[in-house]
Parts: C-alpha cells; sequence; structure tokens
C-alpha cells in the first residue's frame, strides 16, 4: 500500500513538475518576446543583452555591406544631456536633391567622393585624404549648434583614419583645403573613430590652434562609438569661447577656452588614409544652428545669470508672454537642482521717479519668483528678491537700446 501511494505521489508530483517547467518555458518566451518588441520600438542597444543586439542591429547596407543604425536628427538620445539644439536653421544638408554615385554640387573637395543610400537616407561617402566643405555654410556665429551623423562600414579599422572636423577662418580659396593642423592661424579641430583601440571601442581628440601654434590637444575614449554601434549623432555646441562635443547626447568634450577672436567662417570634414580599400567614413543628416545663451550652465557653473529678455507691461509688474521660454529654462534648470537656492534682482532704465523704479523693480523681482513657484512648485525658501530700481545701471540710458539692457533681470546663486 505505502508503495503504491508512493508512486502515486512521485507520478505526480512528476506531472506538476512538467506543468510548471512548461509554464515557465510560455514565461520566458513571452519575457524575451517583450524584450525583442522594447528594442524594436526604443531603438536602443542598451536595454537588451548582446545576442538580442547582434539579432536586431543586424541591418545590411546594400551598397556597402555596412550596419547602419537608424540615428535621429537633431534629437539627443541621452535623457539626462545638457545639449540644446539651436532653433534658429541656418544651413541644413541631407543631400536630397544630389544624384546616386555624384559629388554633391553644392560641397568642395580636393579629393572624391559620392552619394549613397541606405536606410532611407542618402549619405556621402568619403574618399580618402580629402577635405570637405560645404560651400554654403559660410559664417558660425558666436553662439551655434552643429550636427551631423556619421557611419563607417563593418569592421572598420584600427588602423584607418579618423573623420576630422575643423572649425576655422576661411580666408583665401586655397583654405578649403586642411592638410595639416599648423596651417591656420586659428583653428578649433576634433576627431571620431570607432575603433582607435585594439579592443574596438572609439576614442576622440581635440587640437586648438591658435597663432598658427598648437594651444591644446587630449584624447578620450568614446565608447558609444564602436564597431558594434558604428552609427551616432554628432553634435557640437559653441558658447562664445567655449567648445563642447557629444556623441548621441554624452558630454566629451567640454573646453572653457577654445575659440578665439578669429572670423569663423568655415567648417571642413578631413580625413587620412583608409588602412583597408573596404573601409568607408559616412556622413549624412547635416544641421547648423543659431543657438542662444546658455542659460544652464551660465548660472549653475559661474553661479549668476542676468537677462533682458524677461519683458514687462511698461510701469507694471506683469510678465509679458515673450518672456515665457526663458523663464522656462530657469524654472526647468532649479526644478532638475534642489539643492539651487538664488536670489532674483530686478533693474530699470532711469525713467521716472526713483522711488517708483525702486518699487517697480521690486515688484517684477517677486512677479518672476511667483511664476517659478506657480509653474515649477519652487519652494519659497529657494528664492530671495531684490530690486535695485535705476541705481546700477550697465551704460549711460542714453539711447532706447542703453535703457533695454538697464531693463534687467539677474539670477544669483545662494551659496
Amino acid at each position: 500500500m505505502k508503495t503504491t501511494i508512493t508512486s502515486l505521489f512521485l507520478l505526480f508530483f512528476a506531472i506538476s513538475n512538467a506543468q510548471y517547467l512548461k509554464n515557465l518555458t510560455k514565461k520566458v518566451q513571452k519575457s524575451t518576446e517583450k524584450a525583442v518588441e522594447r528594442k524594436i520600438v526604443e531603438k536602443t542597444t542598451k536595454t537588451t543583452n548582446d545576442g538580442m543586439d547582434v539579432i536586431l542591429d543586424n541591418k545590411t547596407n546594400p551598397k556597402s555591406g555596412s550596419k547602419a543604425n537608424t540615428v535621429s536628427g537633431g534629437k539627443s538620445s541621452s535623457q539626462n544631456s545638457d545639449y540644446v539644439a539651436g532653433t534658429k536653421i541656418l544651413f541644413e544638408e541631407n543631400f536630397s536633391n544630389d544624384a546616386e554615385g555624384d559629388f554633391p554640387v553644392k560641397w568642395f573637395t580636393n579629393s572624391s567622393g559620392e552619394i549613397t543610400t541606405f536606410n532611407n537616407k542618402k549619405w556621402l561617402q568619403l574618399s580618402d585624404k580629402g577635405s570637405f566643405t560645404p560651400n554654403n555654410l559660410t559664417q558660425l556665429p558666436e553662439n551655434f549648434t552643429f550636427e551631423f551623423d556619421v557611419t563607417t562600414t563593418d569592421n572598420f579599422s584600427f588602423y584607418s583614419t579618423p573623420l576630422q572636423v575643423v572649425f576655422t577662418e576661411k580666408k583665401t580659396k586655397i583654405d578649403q583645403i586642411w592638410n595639416t593642423t599648423l596651417k591656420r592661424k586659428e583653428a578649433v579641430i576634433f576627431n571620431v573613430h570607432p575603433a582607435s583601440s585594439l579592443a574596438g571601442t572609439g576614442r576622440s581628440e581635440v587640437f586648438v590652434i591658435a597663432d598658427k601654434k598648437e594651444f591644446i590637444r587630449n584624447k578620450v575614449d568614446v565608447p558609444v562609438f564602436s564597431k558594434n554601434n558604428n552609427t551616432v549623432r554628432v553634435q557640437v555646441w559653441r558658447q562664445k569661447d567655449r567648445f563642447r562635443m557629444y556623441v548621441d547626447g554624452k558630454k566629451f568634450w567640454d573646453l572653457p577656452s577654445a575659440f578665439g577672436d578669429a572670423n569663423y567662417n568655415q567648417v571642413i570634414f578631413f580625413i587620412g588614409t583608409y588602412k583597408n580599400s573596404s573601409d568607408k567614413l559616412y556622413i549624412s543628416n547635416i544641421k547648423l544652428a543659431e543657438a542662444g545663451e546658455d542659460k544652464r550652465h551660465q548660472l549653475l557653473e559661474t553661479g549668476n545669470f542676468s537677462t533682458n529678455e524677461i519683458l514687462f507691461d511698461t510701469n507694471k509688474a506683469i510678465i509679458k508672454p515673450s518672456s515665457f521660454k526663458v523663464l522656462d529654462e530657469l524654472g526647468t534648470i532649479l526644478k532638475e537642482n534642489p539643492t539651487v537656492n538664488i536670489s532674483i534682482t530686478g533693474h530699470t532704465d532711469n525713467v521716472g521717479k526713483d522711488s517708483d523704479n525702486q518699487k517697480l523693480s521690486e515688484n517684477r523681482s517677486r512677479a518672476v519668483a511667483e511664476y517659478f513657484k506657480t509653474k515649477y512648485k519652487i519652494s519659497p525658501s529657494r528664492l530671495e528678491t531684490f530690486g535695485k530700481g535705476a541705481s546700477q545701471p550697465l551704460n549711460e540710458n542714453v539711447s532706447e537700446k542703453d535703457k533695454s539692457q538697464n531693463r534687467r533681470v539677474e539670477f544669483t546663486v545662494i551659496k
């Protein structure tokens, strides 16, 4: 009898275990399917395992056999990126009007290249030992962003050329050609390479030329650009002297003193020699935009930011809607940095009585604080308000332009 009961128990256990394993297998399959779906929807190689990446990212370039992942133009892939693309577009190039197999009409080169299409996008394939520059890009503002997509053929060689990008001043026609880093008087140069180490990870170098001498030179690893992820978006942000470079929204260079006093008016893509004949570099989706003042970095890094972009009704403390953009940028900074406390100081021009201007400046600083408290839920304890009236002008208040500069709001981080 005991033997029979034991046998029945073992049989029941075996059936139950088999059923459990079957259900577990189904759950694993469903989990894998969901992971694949997330991979396709999110288009990111960071959320799944390496095996999945090989399967899902193996999109073949029909012309050269390279992998070319989809890159979203103008949008950072990093949620925590501090990169802010300019909104006033000055130059765009996606080669849509150029014929397959031709070199683009509105570009200059001392080498060669051709338009090729893959992943539903046209790319300029760059031949080696050459300079490549868009003829219609003739001025670089004091504050700008510059972006482009870059991809390579598969298994790009450690020994092949990086892609160099040069910001410089063109004075003569021969300045189209970039042969050495010391050829120009002033230049900011950086490069990217997907396999500049034997391990196959990426790297970037930066060079700053001042008075025809190398002023800065350094290099950094760029793991987001590699043999396994060989299509990225490169983003440059110039703020006067400052140079920042990002890859897919991740910052790799931040040099506060890079751009000099030159009239920067030219961008040159420059490459050396391909070690293997199968190696190729491609660029696409190029965009130059004028950028505004860098409020985030000015406030957080220098501790002070002053602006006359916050406008009010005449002789009132009512904020005009045109001011909401700058206020929203500052409000976002305060919300993202809860340990930062600031003082807000209002200033006026010299029109009217001193006592009236003093009261007006105080009311306007309170209006700004109220905007942050109401829209961004910033605690009043983090905000101090002051008014200086017309007592601290930036100029003599002679012209209307002078007066508009004096009507300003200053933000200072409280230590």
